[in-house]
């Protein structure tokens, strides 16, 4: 995620309107711990997908279109090294808390979500990949992961994401322009989950405050992130 920041802040100044066609191809890496992380098996894909864990990432307009070589790390090995506790690991088969399409879409909803862009999803329950698609609102296939880009009234982005029964909340415009520290990241309790593809696994894990710092909060919610200003942030 640091790569990113670098790249962002080459810019004397970072408007809202110049984080759109970015927003649009760092979506699916925004959030390194949240299960948007695809690992080497998705490097050999034809289209980049998402980044590897060493956060290589896809195409843009930012970057250049030939892909670098970059470090493959498995998830066992990232998690071990980022994780200040690995509480459990648990086959996605074996699951017993993941939503359909449907199911997301009312939950968001529900949580103040529903007036913004569907949530998509790209990973399906085998841990195939594929390309980022809007869910049905009356779809009951289930997924592993779902993310939903919200942006406040303030015109700040925030990444949400779905991980299994975990939602988070990524503060896109804070992380990019205010953040100096670790990337900071927002859940309900004290424990996030991720899902890597690769073992088709979720990893739910305490991380290390080091790689990303939580902040709690006690519902992730439209309402409450138009509350969560850099400045209140920072508080926390």
């Amino acid at each position: 995620m640091q790569i990113f920041k670098l790249i962002m802040k080459k810019n004397n100044s970072i408007k809202n309107s110049d984080l759109v066609p970015v927003l649009a191809v760092l979506f699916g890496v925004i959030a390194v711990f949240t299960g948007v992380i695809v690992f080497y098996q998705v490097s050999h894909a034809p289209r980049v997908k998402n980044a590897t864990t060493t956060v290589t990432a896809r195409e843009s307009p930012a970057q250049p279109t030939t892909r670098q070589p970059s470090q493959k790390v498995d998830a066992s090995t990232y998690y071990a090294e980022n994780a200040q506790e690995l509480i459990a690991v648990t086959p996605a088969e074996e699951a017993s808390a993941v939503y359909s399409e449907k199911a997301v879409g009312k939950e968001l909803s529900g949580r103040g979500f529903g007036e913004n862009p569907p949530a998509t999803f790209a990973y399906e329950m085998d841990g195939s990949v594929g390309e980022e698609t809007p869910i049905d609102a009356a779809g009951a296939q289930e997924h592993p992961q779902y993310t939903l880009l919200y942006t406040t009234k303030g015109g700040d982005y925030w990444n949400i994401s779905v991980c299994g029964d975990c939602v988070t909340a990524y503060p896109v415009t804070y992380n990019l322009e205010y953040n100096d520290g670790a990337e900071v990241i927002f859940a309900e309790g004290e424990s996030i989950t991720a899902y890597d593809s690769a073992t088709n696994s979720f990893y739910e894990m305490i991380p290390k405050p080091s790689a990303l710092l939580v902040k709690h909060i006690p519902a992730i919610t439209a309402e409450a992130l138009e509350q969560l200003t850099a400045e209140e942030i920072d508080k926390r």
